[in-house]
């Protein structure tokens, strides 16, 4: 009987330190590699959301384009003026001119953000991007004279690609192809809709400019989904 309540003890002594010391190890590798896949996960969804963000801004510039009103078609034709930019995306190298940007990170201001033209000038352009605005309210949004008309980013630490700027993207930027004969057919003052971040004279730099990152709608830059 004594020696039935040794071993029945021996068996019940409980997990020693060493084999606690392991359960915790794996606990913890465990956590880790399970909360990083969730922290890829909610990133890629929030990234997908940023598509159909930007897809959304695409079909409300594709109807501005197509406007009955010729005025409006006329005023995305017009020169701008503006910075040729020349860009890659998806192994495809070409230029491009800022029509309109509108802050699309952070609880903006709402002059920050509703979209316009270059700096804030009712300049050629603007008769098109007012359009823009009515068909994005037409597309779900809120009345675009409001601070409930930004778009936010729900992926917000887009970093540039190229490592001009530390800041991670802050704007939503529509941008057209330049027609200069060396584009496909069709692709002539071609919308396209990009993420990236505006620099202010205000903040040193001299002159407002604007920093294209990635394209995200039409044919989104693979790279967005590495970044």
């Amino acid at each position: 009987m004594v020696e039935d309540r040794k071993v029945l003890n021996k068996r019940n002594k409980g997990f020693s330190l060493v084999e606690l010391i392991i359960v915790i190890t794996i606990m913890v590798i465990l956590a880790a590699v399970i909360g990083m896949a969730i922290i890829r996960y909610i990133n890629k969804a929030r990234k997908q959301v940023d598509v159909a963000t930007a897809e959304t801004i695409y079909k409300a510039a594709e109807l501005a384009i197509a406007s009955a009103d010729d005025s409006v078609k006329e005023a995305w034709e017009q020169n701008t003026g503006r910075t040729k930019y020349t860009v890659t995306a998806n192994g495809e190298t070409y230029q491009m001119e800022i029509i309109a940007w509108a802050r699309g990170s952070f609880d903006y201001r709402s002059q920050n953000g509703e979209f316009k033209h270059g700096w804030d000038g009712l300049d050629s352009q603007w008769n098109w991007v007012l359009e823009l605005k009515a068909n994005l309210v037409q597309l779900g949004g809120k009345t675009w004279d409001t601070e409930y008309e930004v778009l936010p980013f729900k992926y917000r630490k887009t970093k540039d690609p190229y490592g001009r700027v530390s800041q991670y993207a802050d704007s939503w930027m529509i941008f057209r192809r330049v027609a200069d004969g060396r584009n496909k057919k069709g692709d002539d003052y071609a919308v396209e809709v990009w993420i990236g971040y505006k620099r202010n004279s205000a903040d040193g730099y001299g002159t407002n400019t604007v920093l294209p990152f990635y394209r995200i709608y039409p044919d989104t830059d693979k790279r967005f989904y590495d970044d």
